[in-house]
C-alpha cells in the first residue's frame, strides 16, 4: 500500500466527476484497492490522453457533421463495449441528442438529418435510443477512425480492507 501512495497520492483518493450537460460536478472519496500500476502504464495514459484530444480538435476542424457523428458514435461504442455496456454492434445511447448535438458543433436539428441520411444509406439504425451499425468497417472508413485500446483498471479484489 506505501508504493501505491507514492504512485497515487495519499488513499483516499478524490476523483471529480462533471456532468457534460447540467456543468454540475461531484467530488468522490475512493479507497484505492488496486494491484500497483506499471510505470509503462503511468508513463502511456498521458499520451493516450494527449492523442484522443487531438482527434477532438480534428473533430472540430476538419471532419464533415456526418463524419463527425459517426467517429463519435464509434467511440462511444468503444468505450460502452470495453465496460460491458454494449453488444457486438449496437449500444444503448447513454445521452440526449442535445448533448451529442453540443459536442459535435452542431444544431440538434441537423444531428437529426445526419442521423437520417445514415440510416438511408443503411449504415446505421436507431430506434428508443438503441444504435445499431450495420457495417462497422465501412463507418470506420468513412469516419477515418482508428478504434483505440482503452486500459482497464482491476476491480479491486474482494475480502481485502
Amino acid at each position: 500500500k506505501g508504493r501505491l501512495r507514492q504512485l497515487w497520492g495519499s488513499a483516499p483518493a478524490s476523483l471529480r466527476a462533471c456532468a457534460l450537460h447540467h456543468s454540475s460536478c461531484l467530488t468522490l472519496r475512493l479507497r484505492l484497492n488496486l494491484p500497483q500500476p506499471s510505470v509503462s502504464f503511468i508513463r502511456a495514459a498521458p499520451q493516450k490522453e494527449a492523442a484522443i484530444y487531438a482527434e477532438r480538435i480534428v473533430d472540430i476542424g476538419r471532419r464533415t457533421p456526418v463524419e463527425r457523428l459517426v467517429h463519435f458514435l464509434l467511440e462511444l461504442h468503444s468505450r460502452l463495449l470495453t465496460v460491458g455496456l454494449a453488444e457486438k454492434n449496437s449500444f444503448r445511447l447513454p445521452i440526449s441528442q442535445e448533448v451529442i448535438a453540443d459536442s459535435l458543433g452542431l444544431s440538434v436539428p441537423h444531428l437529426n438529418r445526419v442521423m437520417q441520411h445514415l440510416r438511408k444509406e443503411s449504415l446505421i439504425s436507431n430506434n428508443a435510443r438503441v444504435v445499431e451499425f450495420f457495417d462497422i468497417p465501412a463507418l470506420q472508413t468513412l469516419a477515418h477512425y482508428e478504434p483505440l485500446v482503452f486500459a482497464q483498471i482491476p476491480l479491486p479484489m474482494s475480502g481485502r480492507a
